[in-house]
């Protein structure tokens, strides 16, 4: 099932699938002038608005990847903001729900 394209990506894996990438968007992040680990709507949205994609699907991806809805991204929410990025150019549709494998590992609640 890995071969599963899309935000499907990743699904059947036990690491984040977005950690392949992370590397290259922390280079990014760090650039943006994070302050206490995380960048601002405002530095976010300059590096987001280069993949040209409209401000409807940003904002989409923004809310998928703000996974605390503090209104700004740590560099995990920045590389998932990124990946999604990636996923929407490469043709294929946006989840409605951020899908459990795509959840930084970090954010993932701890079952009881």
């Amino acid at each position: 099932l890995s071969f599963l394209p899309g935000a499907g990506e990743g699904i059947d894996e036990v690491e984040w699938v977005v950690a392949r990438d992370k590397p290259m968007y922390d280079e990014i992040f760090y650039t943006l002038s994070p302050v206490n680990g995380k960048v601002t709507g405002a530095n976010a949205k300059k590096e987001m608005v280069k993949s040209k994609l409209p401000n409807t699907v940003l904002g989409k991806i923004w809310k998928l990847a703000d996974i605390d809805n503090d209104g700004m991204l740590d560099d995990e929410e920045f590389a998932l903001a990124n990946h999604l990025i990636k996923v929407k150019l490469e043709g294929h549709e946006l989840p409605s729900e951020l899908p459990a494998h795509l959840v930084p590992p970090s954010k993932r609640k701890v079952p009881e």
